[in-house]
């Protein structure tokens, strides 16, 4: 089924993960509603130089986001990572320039289904499940016909050869397939622009679902990349486009709770940010605001250290993440000395509380307590399903060796 992350298999538990169904309309709601705050975010960058500073933009990520995509949104389909307790939702980031994991979850479902006390449990109790894939195609027509397209669009999923998500983009191209979409995996080294079209051999490209990050391609290749020309010309529609990297950056957490930016909002926003954002601050040497007090940000979070978590500003798979409650005074230091040459952000700790799961490996299973993140899957505003993370470490990556489960809402 191919559900691995490069040889592994994401699935480690005997048992899915489970919301009420007041729980995930609670988190779909706040997750719809803070797309479109960053929404908002984006339209006042474009308008606003000092902000694309503040986020931490490149000149040329800045440059580049500044070129038309074709269609309103910035980003198409987005991931917001979030813990879930109680009625109590917080947010930790937001991924809006490629999810992963897309067709995990009914891969996972299906699996499951497979041990009798699921079988059992299923006789007793109304679940709901989802279909993310489904979630996506259906953004990727409608924004291809939002750009000016027309009929089904010949798509190439765009990434770096032999990545560990490589399964996942086998499971997506032959779901779109299937559905009359023809589709084809290459890498940027593979792509030509010829007399207006962008191609892979006799393939012509309409529409590229972009999985290639954004700063690593800019790292290789210049403003000369068949997909920079097409794409500056009006010839690919691309998702996400360039403008999604103005509030992928984990620094868009600050725009949404530091006071100097309350009055963008409306009062429903306001309140979800409010609830379910943790107070999140670029690393520099400056004053600030923090529950009420005005702080010096470096030397406050140096003296309560316990309270903070240090994050890089664009990076993923968990990499650079340091829980100030894990180092000593002197790891500290040294990371915030570190941080303040880079490009960091710090955000308030959250409580995390742990979930008693069946884990497994190729030998044996036994139950393990796990924390576990609840990630929904967001398409042009639309939430549909979550992924499902779980891991000893507070940071919850699959990437960094934790897992996925699967995920059904129970019904009423």
């Amino acid at each position: 089924m191919r559900l691995l992350h490069g040889t592994r298999a994401v699935g480690v538990s005997l048992r899915p993960h489970f919301l009420t169904r007041r729980q995930y309309d609670l988190l779909a709601g706040y997750s719809q509603t803070l797309f479109f705050t960053f929404n908002k975010i984006t339209e006042a960058m474009l308008a606003n130089p000092e902000l694309v500073s503040l986020v931490g933009l490149t000149e040329r990520e800045t440059r580049w986001a500044e070129v038309d995509p074709g269609y309103a949104m910035p980003a198409i389909t987005t991931r917001l990572d979030a813990f879930v307790n109680g009625d109590e939702i917080k947010y930790v980031e937001y991924n809006a320039e490629n999810p992963s994991s897309l067709p995990d979850q009914a891969g996972l479902n299906q699996l499951l289904f497979e041990v009798k006390a699921m079988q059992q449990f299923s006789e007793h109790y109304r679940l709901h499940q989802f279909r993310p894939m489904a979630g996506l195609l259906k953004a990727l027509l409608a924004t291809f016909e939002e750009w000016g397209g027309s009929g089904a669009p010949h798509v190439a999923i765009l990434d770096w050869a032999d990545l560990p998500t490589q399964g996942e983009f086998v499971i997506l191209r032959n779901y779109f397939a299937s559905h009359g979409v023809p589709t084809i995996i290459c890498t940027p080294d593979e792509l030509e622009y010829q007399d207006g079209r962008l191609i892979r051999e006799d393939f012509k490209i309409d529409l590229v679902y972009k999985r290639v990050i954004i700063h690593e391609f800019f790292e290789k290749y210049d403003d000369s990349h068949p997909l920079l020309k097409a794409y500056l010309n009006h010839d690919v529609c691309m998702v996400n486009c360039f403008r999604c990297k103005m509030v992928h950056k984990k620094a868009g957490f600050e725009i949404l709770t530091d006071e100097l930016y309350r009055h963008w909002y409306s009062a429903k926003e306001l309140e979800v940010i409010e609830k379910t954002v943790p107070w999140t601050r670029v690393i520099r040497e400056r004053k600030t605001d923090y529950r009420g007090d005005r702080i010096d940000l470096v030397e406050y979070i140096r003296k309560y250290r316990e309270n903070f978590v240090l994050k890089p500003n664009d990076d993923y798979g968990g990499h650079g993440i340091f829980f100030g409650g894990n180092l000593n005074e002197a790891e500290w230091d040294d990371r915030l000395v570190k941080a303040l040459e880079g490009s960091y952000v710090v955000q308030e700790k959250l409580e995390l509380k742990m979930e008693e799961f069946p884990i497994f490996n190729e030998k044996e299973w036994s139950l393990q307590p796990m924390f576990v993140d609840t990630n929904p899957f967001i398409f042009r505003g639309e939430v549909d399903g979550a992924m499902v993370r779980l891991s000893d470490s507070p940071v919850v990556n699959v990437s960094s060796g934790g897992g996925e489960t699967g995920f059904f809402v129970l019904e009423d």
